[in-house]
């Protein structure tokens, strides 16, 4: 008897314990995806993904050719470590509109040097 209550014992543990890791990772995905949402907002942004290790950002066609790059990464990164990415990418969302061709502007590394 007592193999049984404890087998049961630690089914009823793991379960809870998968549980509160999915519950987790969907508060994680709820939250980045209410970053993503702030993010895309502002006005010089068209859209924001994180994709593997990065803030993948979209900038507005008509301005992102004159939008500073480093201070907006340096913004980014602020929350780095909340929503899990390494680096900033800011790719050009007029040669993509027009050639469907991926290219980044320029990157911005989140981690400080050691």
């Amino acid at each position: 008897m007592k193999v049984g209550f404890r087998s049961r014992h630690v089914k009823t543990v793991v379960c809870v314990a998968l549980s509160v890791v999915a519950m987790a990772a969907f508060g994680e995905s709820k939250a980045q995806k209410a970053f993503l949402e702030r993010v895309a907002s502002v006005s010089t942004i068209d859209d924001a993904h994180i994709t593997d290790d990065a803030l993948v950002i979209w900038p507005s066609p008509d301005v992102q050719a004159g939008l500073d790059y480093e201070a907006m990464g340096v913004q980014l990164c602020l929350e780095y470590k909340t929503y899990r990415y390494l680096v900033v990418w800011f790719m050009d969302s007029s040669k993509y509109r027009r050639d469907k061709e991926m290219v980044m502007l320029q990157s911005y590394v989140c981690l400080e040097d050691a």
